[in-house]
């Protein structure tokens, strides 16, 4: 470990284990970046030194050591590229750097806010089971391997991560029926029901959905100010006693461009000239997700009628719309809030 010789370096840019392996193949795409203040103490409360108010900045910018780039996370003997199980080795690499590295970037806040942004989650269908207020299941939970330790004492690699577990439960209804007298207590899902056997019964199956309004107060208030992700539990256990975690991948976008020329027909997975197939690794295979606009108008709107026939509210920290002119009283607002347009002119 070293530190930044701040007279003669600025920058230092290093590749992860993975990162290396994806350059020597030369698949190694960056798309994004972000920015991390983890080794800086904003509150001296937490140091246990006391400090004057205007000394702060001075002490953070001139005083702070900064140490140079870690790009490696793991011993050199949990992981060996020696041509045995190197597909599930570099998988299981990416997943736990992902997972446990430079995982508390920075975010963006209102200007002039002195308050922290927050997340807030309305649940329109279905129900909240629990919730815990930080996550346990990527970080290794068993000592470190080769430790010298006493048996009271246990060595983890990873501090807890601040990540919100929200537990909750969705259960599918199945029922058979005649189809000259249904009487379903349920909606039945025509794709996922069988019309008729050999003995004239039918299957029908009933999804429950799950409809969740999300939003985050006291930042600016964009149209794109989340990312999904969707990882499989395998219950099995990696080489750093973490739990396993299968990436699931979306649909790619289609695109009308390739190589800089504009197409007739779109390309890319999904359209006419590439059908489209859904294995297990795709979130497809297992259920649809749909945000904003995606959803269904009726869908939408007959949920928000059921807070209001509740007499129930929702307050929106930055004024969500629907339109639902049955509805338009269920959403609250910052009455103090600005309107005007954060665009400049």
């Amino acid at each position: 470990m070293t530190f930044f010789n701040p007279k003669e370096e600025v920058l230092d840019i290093q590749l992860t284990q993975y990162g290396k392996n994806l350059l020597s193949k030369g698949k190694l795409k960056p798309v994004y970046y972000a920015f991390f203040d983890e080794g800086v103490v904003y509150d001296p409360k937490h140091a246990q030194s006391p400090e004057k108010k205007n000394v702060a900045e001075t002490r953070i910018q001139d005083e702070t050591p900064s140490m140079k780039t870690q790009y490696c996370f793991t011993g050199r003997d949990e992981f060996l590229f020696d041509g045995l199980n190197d597909k599930e080795d570099r998988r299981e690499l990416a997943m736990y750097e992902r997972l446990t590295a430079l995982t508390d970037d920075l975010g963006t806040s209102e200007l002039g806010s002195t308050k922290a942004p927050y997340f807030s989650m309305i649940f329109l269908e279905g129900a909240l089971g629990s919730s815990v207020d930080h996550q346990t299941g990527s970080i290794r939970t068993s000592a470190i391997p080769g430790a010298a330790a006493a048996a009271t004492d246990t060595f983890y690699s990873q501090q807890l991560l601040k990540i919100p577990q929200l537990e909750v439960d969705v259960e599918y209804k199945i029922s058979v029926f005649e189809r000259r007298n249904p009487g379903l207590p349920f909606k039945r899902d025509p794709s996922l029901s069988v019309d008729a056997y050999a003995n004239g019964l039918s299957l029908a199956v009933g999804p429950d959905d799950l409809m969740i309004l999300a939003e985050e107060g006291n930042t600016t208030c964009d149209f794109k100010n989340f990312d999904i992700e969707v990882f499989e539990m395998t219950g099995e256990s990696g080489s750093l006693g973490e739990e396993t975690l299968r990436p699931l991948y979306f649909r790619p976008e289609r695109t009308m461009i390739k190589n800089n020329i504009l197409l007739d027909k779109p390309s890319g997975v999904g359209s006419a000239t590439s059908p489209t197939s859904f294995d297990n690794s795709y979130v497809k295979y297992y259920f649809d997700i749909q945000t904003d606009n995606e959803i269904n108008k009726s869908v939408l709107c007959g949920s928000l009628k059921k807070f209001k026939k509740r007499g129930r509210n929702i307050y929106s920290p930055c004024g969500v719309e629907f339109d639902c002119p049955d509805t338009y009283d269920v959403i609250r607002t910052d009455i103090y809030a600005s309107d005007a347009d954060d665009q400049k002119c």
